[in-house]
């Protein structure tokens, strides 16, 4: 066999190799850390429907504006609520952004 043929068939062979191993350069998706899971922090003593408000019971403080969320038992969000700057241990008062919270249902942050 001519040299020449053999040393192209030696870089055809060592090519296709190389393709066939070679993975594309595709970027990756980035990986989405999971959401966290809600704190429970209280729960609802007394709704008031006409005013828009319920009064939580809490070991904690949240802060003027913070966002919560009434949860059924099964841990279903019932109503999104907005913490008042009305506070006095161990209550809290917070206004009913949207959905129909109920007493006894559970405070999450």
């Amino acid at each position: 066999m001519n040299r020449h043929l053999q040393n192209f068939l030696a870089v055809a062979l060592w090519c296709l190799a190389a393709c066939a191993t070679h993975r594309p350069c595709v970027p990756e998706a980035p990986i989405k850390a999971p959401a966290p899971a809600p704190v429970a922090i209280g729960s609802v003593s007394l709704v008031n429907d006409e005013l828009g408000f319920v009064l939580i019971r809490t070991g904690e403080t949240p802060e003027a504006g913070s966002a919560l969320q009434a949860r059924s038992r099964e841990g279903v969000e019932t109503a999104s609520l907005k913490v008042s700057s009305e506070q006095k241990r161990p209550f809290i008062i917070a206004d009913i952004l949207k959905g129909k919270p109920h007493v006894g249902e559970v405070v999450t942050k």
